[in-house]
């Protein structure tokens, strides 16, 4: 690259930056307006909570099995978890349950459950239960799992017997939502949203504005310009 190509680059850039400060008033408006909407929308949202349990596929001494079988059978219990023989079993239980205060169904259950393996190359499966509320989130994560317990031992024979690593707790904090996420997407978003304003105006923009402009519209070269002078103080301003 020679040096008239970089002085040209170099001037490219100036350019750019003296049109982003000339106009900063708009990429600051397309800030506060886009980033308040995202923080407003943050707020209208409810806190909601994750109760989680996990159970593991067990391992009997002298039935031969081993623990790379029982990895291999992973995928089948998560996605035997939330079949519709478990899921319509859970329905039953919880709406016959004394701590129940709505009527539950297939799809609304189905919104609230995440099954999960819980690591790489590993026995163990998580259950994750999100409600707006905790003790509901506990419930019913706990409920899921003895419908599974109860459908493995009980009707199907074929499965490997599952033990639980701990029952849901009710928890105390909410899981989400990241309100403060939202905002700071919010204000990025507004940036680039100003900044692409910004560059759309100047683009659409075809007043000539300074010599530069000149050359490139006109394709003349400027050997010169007249000085705009203030008569009453007698001073000359470029």
């Amino acid at each position: 690259m020679d040096q008239e190509e970089r002085y040209e680059q170099e001037l490219d850039l100036s350019q750019l930056m003296r049109i982003l400060i000339n106009r900063w008033y708009l990429i600051l408006i397309a800030v506060i307006v886009i980033g308040g909407l995202a923080t407003g929308f943050a707020a209208t949202r409810d806190d909601y909570y994750e109760a989680r349990t996990t159970y593991a596929i067990q391992i009997e001494a002298g039935d031969g099995s081993t623990i790379t079988d029982a990895v291999r059978l992973v995928n089948t219990y998560v996605r035997f978890s939330t079949s519709e023989v478990v899921i319509d079993n859970l329905v039953e239980t919880l709406n016959a349950h004394p701590d129940t205060t709505r009527t539950y169904t297939p799809r609304a259950l189905r919104t609230m459950i995440s099954v999960r393996e819980s690591g790489s190359q590993s026995i163990a499966i998580d259950i994750v239960v999100t409600s707006s509320d905790p003790v509901e989130a506990a419930l019913v994560a706990n409920e899921l799992f003895n419908s599974i317990d109860y459908l493995v031992e009980n009707e199907m024979q074929n499965l490997q017997s599952i033990d639980s690593w701990g029952m849901a707790k009710v928890p105390e904090y909410p899981s989400g939502p990241n309100r403060m996420l939202y905002s700071v997407v919010g204000v990025l978003l507004g940036g680039m949203v100003g900044v692409l304003g910004v560059f759309l105006i100047e683009f659409f923009d075809k007043t000539i504005k300074s010599t530069t402009d000149i050359e490139k519209k006109l394709q003349l070269r400027v050997l010169g310009i007249i000085p705009d002078y203030n008569m009453d103080e007698g001073v000359s301003e470029e």
